[in-house]
């Protein structure tokens, strides 16, 4: 069992199957579900995100709260990604939140809140773009020394996915990335350069499709990934972004993971949202401007280079398999 999580999230077809994954593991402490705007805007994921933990059975055990709208320092929505995750963000589905509980507190506040009750435990699973946790750390800086982070995010030596050099959740809000990344918190970044090797294929939906009426609704959605992905990269299989950064809280062996320092593209329209990696070993020896230097010094964390030695996508079938709920 890992220590309490908050998992904030913008579904997002693979946020939902992430968080199902997690509920279905029995492994995750999840205190709580956390929307932020992302592959839709927030009215729409805080929106799914209650309709999920409704779905799934957890509607009065996982409290969901609402987050930032918009960007960072641009407190408009990006495009959102309507014509990849569907209608709703979750595919076709109608996303329906009726009867789950409202909360007076918002997503800044309830991480805020979280982070003091259980300092040093807390681990935040990020598997959107970084608005609220950047959020939290303006509102409080020490909340860095507080929380462990993992997020989906970025790209190393992967091409990006939304531009040659961006990732989308690092594209969507690269201020708020940056800022988070520059904060001192202990994070671990799980970008293309690992989920695109974690890949879903239809062997394995098959294994799902065999459980029958308990994941009609899983395989609804994976079906729907399964054809936008091929869509738009001509690819049979699809990669497990946000389940594996999910799994990765809990079992860092699914990746394979190297020590530096994460700097963020914020101002070139060229390679807005590009994610750069300054490896720990090569600090001494290249030349940065000096705030830079200092950063790379002092904000430090791991970056997901590829897949480690244990097999994550068979861990989230057969966790999915058995599905009970």
């Amino acid at each position: 069992m890992t220590g309490p999580i908050v998992l904030d999230c913008d579904p997002g077809l693979d946020d939902a199957v992430a968080l199902q994954y997690a509920l279905g593991s029995g492994r995750y402490d999840l205190k709580a579900v956390t929307a932020v705007g992302g592959n839709a805007p927030v009215e729409h994921t805080y929106r799914n995100a209650r309709a999920l933990v409704k779905t799934f059975g957890v509607a009065d055990d996982v409290p969901v709260y609402r987050g930032v709208g918009g960007r960072l320092t641009r407190r408009i929505e990006a495009a959102a990604a309507f014509d990849f995750h569907g209608r709703t963000g979750l595919g076709d589905e109608t996303a329906d939140d009726a009867g789950v509980p409202e909360h007076a507190e918002n997503a800044v506040e309830a991480l805020l809140r979280l982070s003091r009750t259980y300092a040093g435990e807390l681990t935040v699973v990020a598997t959107g773009p970084l608005t609220n946790i950047a959020a939290a750390l303006i509102a409080d800086p020490s909340f860095a020394e507080r929380i462990r982070l993992v997020f989906m995010g970025g790209a190393v030596a992967e091409p990006g996915n939304v531009t040659p050099t961006a990732e989308f959740n690092i594209w969507h809000d690269p201020e708020a990335a940056d800022l988070v990344v520059a904060s001192g918190v202990d994070y671990t970044m799980v970008g293309l350069d690992a989920t695109h090797r974690a890949r879903f294929t239809l062997e394995h939906l098959a294994r799902l499709e065999a459980a029958g009426e308990p994941l009609e609704f899983t395989v609804r959605l994976l079906k729907f990934y399964f054809g936008s992905y091929n869509h738009f990269h001509r690819a049979e299989s699809v990669p497990l972004h946000d389940p594996l950064a999910v799994g990765a809280a809990l079992d860092p062996t699914f990746l394979d993971t190297a020590e530096g320092t994460v700097f963020v593209e914020c101002g070139s329209p060229l390679t807005n949202g590009q994610t750069v990696f300054l490896r720990k070993e090569h600090t001494a020896g290249t030349s940065l401007p000096p705030q830079l230097t200092e950063r790379a010094r002092g904000s430090q964390g791991k970056v997901a280079l590829g897949l480690g030695p244990r097999d994550f996508v068979e861990e989230f079938t057969s966790v999915l398999e058995h599905w009970s709920r």
